[in-house]
């Protein structure tokens, strides 16, 4: 429900530079006299630690405040400074017990930042969703992150209380395979994850392994992004097992993540039983012909789907593959233009081609018959997929 605009303080983009209490202080005033704030949006300005702290002493008494987007507000801060200002925040934050929304992306904290607001994420139970976007994390800063998140669960136990923790946005933080272990065991112990963001992290494909194995205990997740980190073969099959769970999921983004063929075929036949699928982001992942194909085929399944995205793939723009997942969306009653532009389709360099053909001529002298198999059954099966859907 939105919040209506007479519960919401907002100084969102206006360039403002508060270091001091002083040149904060004309702002906490308005900010005074808003009576059952829920809202507030300081997003776009830069405090310092004075000024940071001088807004603690007046969130921690806005009890109603359900919102707080602090995103970008520290921008040509020291970094202790930045960490005396996000443990004066967050302990404010932790005061009220109606909040249930936390955006501090764009917060170049690193892993300072993540200590300072551990102890936040550990105790607030009533979180339910917490942005941190491009902090510079690394490694360290979310394996900090993912404990406390853990902690919360432990407290929820504790409590008698179910987790609350909906969505979780974490992209661009040099996460890498590092830190994978403990947000694998968060979200195994969390089970109410319904959005996760976590693209540009780095993590290659024993990362990914473990986070859609942690993922899986999240039946009712409905968005995941995992754009531009690394699958290839492996990861793609830990992320096929895991498809089968989900069967809500609503936003599949996996762009830029080089399934490779095998991957992408995996992944593709594990789409065919997720009906509710209405935006899928396949881009740029090496999928060749067999996997668009193949698509085709679970495309006839995915009835209510709004977005499909395919560019950078290694299959002709104008071939019959194509022409199998065009005819498979209008079976659907789907328009064209769920699809998204083929214009930057990916061939095979020159080297490719040389090692496939070496690779050929040695695998034509072990088994003279077995690519010439291979092909026939492609062919057998674009014709039988032809046949199906009336082409």
């Amino acid at each position: 429900m939105a919040i209506p605009t007479d519960r919401i303080y907002s100084l969102e983009g206006k360039g403002l530079k508060l270091t001091t209490a002083e040149d904060i202080e004309p702002y906490l005033a308005e900010l005074r006299d808003v009576e059952n704030l829920e809202e507030v949006r300081l997003n776009g300005n830069t405090l310092g630690a004075e000024a940071s702290k001088a807004l603690a002493s007046v969130l921690k008494t806005k009890k109603t405040l359900k919102v707080a987007t602090l995103h970008d507000i520290f921008t040509s801060r020291l970094k202790d400074e930045v960490k005396e200002s996000v443990v004066a925040i967050c302990e404010a934050l932790g005061e009220l017990p109606d909040l249930v929304e936390v955006n501090l992306s764009d917060n170049a904290f690193g892993p300072l930042g993540a200590e300072s607001m551990a102890p936040f994420l550990a105790r607030h139970t009533k979180l339910e969703v917490l942005k941190l976007n491009n902090n510079g994390l690394g490694i360290q800063g979310g394996t900090t992150i993912a404990r406390a998140l853990l902690e919360c669960h432990a407290e929820c136990e504790k409590q008698g209380l179910q987790p609350a923790l909906r969505t979780l946005v974490c992209g661009r933080n040099r996460l890498e395979n590092g830190a994978a272990p403990e947000f694998a065991r968060a979200f195994a112990a969390l089970k109410t994850l319904r959005e996760v963001r976590m693209p540009q992290n780095g993590i290659r494909p024993e990362g990914i392994a473990e986070l859609v194995a942690g993922l899986s205990h999240n039946t009712e997740l409905g968005v995941l992004d995992l754009q531009d980190n690394t699958f290839t073969a492996s990861g793609s099959q830990a992320l096929a097992v895991a498809l089968a769970k989900w069967e809500t999921l609503e936003a599949l983004n996996i762009g830029d993540c080089l399934l490779g063929a095998e991957g992408g075929r995996l992944v593709i036949q594990a789409l065919k039983n997720r009906h509710t699928l209405k935006t899928v982001n396949l881009q740029y992942n090496e999928i060749e012909n067999d996997g668009a194909v193949a698509l085709s085929e679970s495309l006839r399944t995915l009835k209510v789907l709004e977005s499909l995205e395919l560019n950078g793939n290694r299959f002709d723009a104008e071939g019959d593959a194509v022409e199998l997942i065009k005819a498979a969306l209008s079976e659907n009653d789907l328009d064209d233009d769920i699809l998204g532009s083929l214009s930057d389709m990916e061939e095979l360099t020159d080297d490719e081609d040389e090692e496939d053909e070496s690779d050929d001529e040695k695998d034509e002298a072990e088994q003279p018959t077995s690519a010439a198999k291979a092909d026939e059954q492609l062919a057998d099966l674009v014709d039988e997929m032809k046949k199906q859907l009336s082409i």
